[in-house]
């Protein structure tokens, strides 16, 4: 689904399970209520491929605004500073190669510090209902990998950029800490998610597609980049069942075994260094 702005990732699944009349129906990454772009949510079974998608590099382009900054770091913050518009030109002729330097830097960054207004939790309670009421937790700092990051059509309001990431960094983070390495308060104006792993934004459904229930329900075959072991069809019963099946070869860590039709039989997990050819059932499906 394309996520327009406005919206919570938690309101694109309760819509989706009224629009598909579905009773599970979950996502695999949240997008900020100010952000749009692509979001995968499994449907029934499916959602046991949820943790597969959490992990995989992300994909965003975003517009940048000098001199404003919020709380969050988005436009769904509360307002920390707001520069005149002289100061900020005044900022902008003096210290853009200082800028450009930093941001030449940024994809060896390998640590971030979680933003205090986010969904994380701390003891049960979210890092940004503590944080607004004044309630002091440990920082939250989390390992990232920006694989690709590019900025430019620079001018005096702000810049644009398009980076890709490990799965869990924020960008509005990123922008909050590129504006705190070069003295100016930054904000991120807008936010789009074009790809999650190899999925696209331009092979997603939008939400009036959804609204109109034109939006299509992919088998998890088409989606999923997970390596399969077709098993004979005499064995397909046994999976069924939970018994283990001999296999000739374990292709990754995490496999699919599928019928010679291409069902999708279980999902599976190594046991044991590679090279292995012990496993286990992470999930075992009677119906995909």
């Amino acid at each position: 689904m394309d996520k327009p702005v406005g919206m919570t990732s938690s309101d694109l699944v309760l819509k989706a399970k009224k629009a598909l009349g579905l009773k599970k129906v979950g996502h695999t990454g949240t997008l900020d209520k100010a952000a749009s772009g692509l979001m995968v949510l499994p449907v029934g079974t499916s959602t046991s491929f949820s943790q597969v998608f959490l992990g995989k590099d992300k994909e965003y382009e975003a517009e940048v605004q000098f001199g404003f900054s919020t709380d969050s770091g988005d436009r769904e913050g509360l307002v920390v500073e707001d520069w005149e518009t002289s100061k900020v030109q005044n900022w902008y002729q003096e210290s853009l190669p200082k800028l450009e330097e930093v941001l030449s830097k940024v994809s060896s960054w390998e640590e971030q510090i979680a933003p205090e207004v986010s969904a994380l939790k701390v003891q049960g309670q979210r890092r940004a209902k503590l944080f607004r009421e004044g309630i002091s937790v440990p920082p939250s700092i989390r390992k990232i990998k920006i694989f690709e990051f590019e900025a430019g059509e620079f001018c005096p309001e702000g810049f644009k950029l398009r980076t890709r990431v490990s799965g869990g960094t924020y960008i509005r983070k990123l922008v909050m800490d590129i504006g705190a390495e070069v003295g100016i308060p930054m904000c991120l104006k807008s936010l789009n998610r074009t790809k999650v792993g190899k999925l696209k934004l331009e092979q997603a459904d939008t939400y009036e597609a959804l609204l109109l229930g034109k939006a299509i329900i992919h088998p998890p075959e088409e989606i999923l980049d997970i390596p399969s072991v077709e098993i004979p069809s005499t064995e397909v019963k046994d999976v069924f069942h939970g018994k283990k099946i001999k296999l000739d070869w374990v292709p990754a860590q995490e496999f699919l075994l599928t019928s010679p039709e291409g069902e999708i039989l279980a999902y599976c997990r190594r046991d044991g260094l590679p090279g292995s050819l012990s496993y286990k059932y992470l999930k075992v499906f009677s119906k995909i």
